[in-house]
């Protein structure tokens, strides 16, 4: 395992151990580094697109809510066409 070496030896000065936990430290700081990089991206993105909707016209505006009713087809009224020829 990593942590079972990085326990300090008998024998082995604290200066080794503290170097050896200095170098895991400092590639874990890069690791949260980019971390916090990337979260920072995200929510600066969140925020641009968050005022980019607010200034959208409300037309074009996309809201959760129920979808307007089906409109219904004009209606029709059926005349014959030659009223004179009935029968």
């Amino acid at each position: 395992m990593r942590l079972a070496r990085l326990k300090p030896r008998m024998g082995q000065p604290p200066r080794e151990f503290l170097r050896r936990l200095d170098r895991v430290a400092g590639d874990l700081n890069v690791v949260l580094f980019i971390f916090v990089i990337g979260l920072a991206t995200l929510d600066f993105t969140f925020l641009v697109t968050q005022k980019v909707v607010e200034q959208l016209p409300p037309a074009t505006r996309m809201v959760d809510g129920q979808p307007p009713a089906a409109a219904s087809p004009p209606a029709v009224a059926v005349t014959p066409a030659h009223p004179a020829h009935q029968g």
